[in-house]
């Protein structure tokens, strides 16, 4: 009866603690990244587990690069429960139940004080804190179920094999709550358990035991593994402010989340050195986590340029305290008598229940301008493109759910297919400069607290106003930049190294010096009445065109057809700018006797030749007059006209006509598994690497459809089936068996 009531007062623990969300409004106006994950949950409830879809970004690959089972376990709640927000908040009551339940059945193997170390776990201050400040919704359902993780390692190193099956489940299931848990979590759970893991047996069970796993994980372990150089995961040393950010300051030791634990460590260190009963090893972990949390204002930061720990934020190894700290409190308490592990147990309850109150307070809507502006753009007929917030936060990525209209802000810049090139328009609009060729090209209609050229202001929507342009799915790409990128106020796409047998373009920009495959490639382009624009690098012969390196001087600079006064001095740091110069060419610009800018007739076409590195000076200096000649060289591109475009999750279909071969962009991110048919014949796509948007040649009048068709979707069926075929498994091993009345069996 006890211990059946101890389990219900950690089951009403579980729910009051998260019931201030689960009586939130909708939509509630949650802290910290809450609406972000709260997006997702509502996308598994409306259109199911798709494997792209288009609310955010350029499109997104869903659910590939973030653990799934939180997100899984929410939506199904919110069916049962009526809302993607109360799914969200009873997920989060049953997997703090599982871990206080886990944690108190793993205590009891382990025969050590049993009651406190749940109650503990269940109020610490920093695994709330997770929920409720930061609401890094699956990294707080990892933590609830981390206690799992540990009975699973006790399981595999008894010698009960009718465990192991409960071993590989709980493993798996704490494995697909959030992949950057496991490290800190298997280095705690190896030094706690290093004597009861070394004996052959033991080694045997981890073997069967990780074998399964791979199976019930597989379905999203092996394609977040094949695919993980798509995601941008965020190297702490390579993004100073981040680094800092996330690194654990001196000043943070006054707040509740850590300076509640240090006091509780003071008073289970005093209890259990004057019992004698202090695990050095606990100690010691704490120890290495709080230090390895330091990150920037470590004496050793440099260890977070090496992996594992250039992936970990510093501050989340702080998170196996919410276990550890517990854990020493229950090697404290056991064997005491029964009055003073009372007090003690008071005293340590009461201190985690000061910041436990004032977190569970109730939760306000979403900010009223936030739902006008959903409702504004809600009205607005359409949907085929996108909506850009410039002061963009977490809400802003619940907007689709709102407004039902895609949003290019998305969260979790991890699965961003697009991530590194949209950095570019938050630079842009930041600086205040022209972002509107970006914005063009993503199929951004509306744009939000942000003044462009070509978007007009239309609306003032409470604290917010909304610019328009017109803009389209599918764009006339004319020009191509190739070789080193420069990112210039011009519409062009870049692609790293050009295609064969390119088609449909107008003008292609080299910059560089293009070697004997690609040169060849040039001036089949040329001759077939195409425009080059070449900026070498360094001293080259293209053509005949012969190219050397001197020092620029503007003072020397001379032409009939433009003002080179108007250019920006040639100076770097004060000293002289250095850059190629040339001969055997028509000169448009001289620099003495040699040429800076200059053209020569190829075939049906025009080689145009850039000296002074002229696509970095533009670059170095902004001179827009530099960028005004650029723009003249560029030949104009064809008309074309584009029909009835569709698109939904993970497809896009749309007509097109063309006055002949023609080079096209579609405002889809690029990935791999994206398949597109022209008038139902495969055709190449190609990855603009100034965008990340996908490219592809079109001739005609045409019908263009693209599908997005995981591979590995294949893996989910088998997945299931080794947890269908586990859980039955348990159910049968370990639910009680009771004899059925007036049947003894043969």
């Amino acid at each position: 009866m006890v211990r059946r009531n101890y389990i219900i007062l950690l089951l009403a623990l579980s729910v009051v603690e998260f019931l201030p969300l689960f009586l939130a409004p909708t939509p509630p106006g949650l802290s910290g990244d809450s609406l972000g994950h709260l997006f997702k949950v509502h996308e598994l409830m409306t259109e199911g587990w798709k494997p792209w879809i288009e609310e955010w970004y350029a499109g997104f690959p869903f659910l590939h690069f973030y653990p799934p089972a939180s997100y899984i376990m929410a939506g199904i709640l919110g069916k049962l429960f009526g809302g993607d927000l109360r799914g969200y908040a009873v997920t989060l009551m049953l997997t703090s139940f599982l871990g206080a339940l886990g944690l108190h059945v793993y205590l009891r193997r382990l025969r050590r004080e049993f009651y406190v170390a749940p109650l503990m776990f269940l109020l610490f201050p920093w695994r709330l804190g997770v929920a409720y400040v930061e609401g890094n919704f699956p990294r707080a359902n990892a933590i609830n179920l981390a206690p799992l993780f540990l009975l699973g390692v006790l399981y595999l190193a008894e010698y009960r094999e009718r465990y192991l099956v409960l071993s590989a489940l709980m493993i798996s299931f704490v494995s697909l709550t959030h992949h950057s848990i496991l490290v800190p979590l298997i280095l705690v759970a190896l030094v706690l358990h290093w004597d009861d893991l070394k004996s052959a047996h033991a080694i045997g069970n981890s073997l069967r035991v990780g074998g399964a796993v791979v199976f019930l994980t597989a379905f999203w372990y092996v394609p977040f593994l094949y695919d993980m150089h798509w995601a941008d995961f965020w190297r702490m040393k390579e993004t100073p402010w981040l680094f800092e950010s996330y690194s654990l300051a001196p000043e943070k030791v006054l707040t509740p989340e850590i300076l509640l634990p240090i006091i509780l460590i003071i008073f289970i260190l005093l209890i259990s050195r004057r019992r004698g009963v202090l695990d050095i090893r606990k100690l010691t972990l704490i120890g290495i986590l709080v230090y390895l949390s330091l990150g920037c204002y470590s004496p050793t930061s440099r260890l977070y340029s090496v992996l594992p720990f250039s992936l970990i934020p510093p501050y989340r190894w702080l998170d196996m305290t919410v276990l550890l700290i517990p854990l020493m409190a229950a090697d404290a308490l056991t064997g005491t008598r029964r009055s003073r592990k009372s007090i003690a147990a008071i005293i340590m309850v009461l201190l985690l229940t000061v910041p436990f109150i004032g977190w569970a307070k109730p939760i306000n809507p979403i900010p009223k301008e936030s739902l006008e502006l959903a409702w504004y753009l809600r009205e607005q007929p359409g949907d085929n493109y996108r909506v850009l917030i410039a002061e963009a936060d977490a809400t802003c990525s619940y907007l689709p759910a709102l407004s039902g209209k895609d949003t290019l802000n998305g969260w979790y810049h991890e699965g961003n297919p697009v991530d590194r090139e949209m950095d570019r328009i938050w630079y842009l609009l930041s600086k205040g400069k022209n972002a509107s060729f970006y914005l063009r090209a993503y199929d951004v209609r509306f744009l939000v607290d942000a003044e462009q050229p070509g978007y007009r202001e239309i609306a003032k929507v409470g604290g917010y106003t909304v610019y328009a342009s017109n803009v389209s799915f599918v764009q006339q790409v004319s020009t191509v930049m190739t070789g080193k990128f420069y990112d210039l106020p011009l519409d062009y796409a870049y692609v790293k190294e050009l295609p064969r047998n390119l088609k449909g373009v107008e003008n292609i920009i080299y910059s560089g010096n293009p070697d004997n495959r690609t040169a060849e490639e040039l001036l089949a382009f040329i001759k077939n009445g195409g425009t080059l624009i070449w900026i070498p690098s360094t001293p080259e012969s293209l053509f005949g065109v012969e190219s050397i390196m001197m020092p620029i001087s503007l003072s020397k600079l001379s032409s009939l057809i433009y003002n080179v006064s108007r250019f920006a001095p040639f100076e770097y740091e004060s000293s002289p700018w250095y850059g190629p110069v040339f001969r055997n060419v028509t000169s448009l610009i001289k620099m003495g006797n040699w040429t800076l800018i200059g053209v020569r007739k190829i075939g049906r076409g025009w080689l145009y030749v850039l000296g002074g590195n002229f696509l970095y000076h533009i670059t170095y200096t902004g001179s827009m007059y530099e960028v005004r000649i650029l723009k003249g060289l560029i030949a104009d591109g064809k008309r074309l006209k584009v029909e009835n475009v569709k698109r939904g999750e993970g497809w896009y279909s749309f007509g097109i006509k063309t006055g002949g071969p023609t080079l096209i962009r579609v405002s889809e991110a690029y990935f791999p598994y994206w398949t597109v048919r022209v008038d139902g014949r495969p055709t190449d796509v190609i990855r603009d690497d100034r965008t990340g948007l996908t490219l592809l040649e079109v001739d005609g009048s045409s019908k263009v459809v693209g599908a997005f068709r995981d591979p590995f979707m294949r893996l989910r069926h088998y997945s299931l089936l080794a947890w269908i075929i586990m859980l039955l498994y348990a159910l049968a091993e370990f639910l009680p068996r009771r004899r059925i009345s007036g049947f003894n069996g043969p």
